[in-house]
C-alpha cells in the first residue's frame, strides 16, 4: 500500500503531478475534516479493535516500579 498526498481545492481532488499508478491498481480516499483530526486516530483504533485485548492484559507495571535515580545505561548516555 502506497500514501500519496491529496490536496483538496474547491471542492475537487488534486493528486501531485508525478503520480503514478500501476495498471490495475484502486485508489482509495480517506477524508479527514481538520475539526475531527485530534480525535480521529483513536477513533481509528477504537474502531478496528486492534488494541481490545489489553483490556484483558493485567498491569506489567505502575507507577511503584519506579525506582528514583535509576536509568538504563544503554539509554542513558548523551542523546
Amino acid at each position: 500500500m502506497k500514501t500519496i498526498p491529496v490536496e483538496v481545492r474547491n471542492g475537487l481532488l488534486g493528486l501531485p503531478i508525478d503520480t503514478q499508478l500501476p495498471p490495475g491498481s484502486h485508489l482509495a480516499v480517506m477524508v479527514i475534516q481538520e475539526a475531527d483530526g485530534d480525535a480521529e486516530p483513536q477513533a481509528l483504533a477504537d474502531a478496528g479493535g486492534a488494541f481490545d485485548f489489553l483490556h484483558e492484559e493485567p498491569d506489567l507495571y505502575s507507577d511503584a516500579d519506579v525506582v528514583p535515580g535509576r536509568k538504563n545505561p544503554r539509554f542513558a548516555g548523551p542523546h
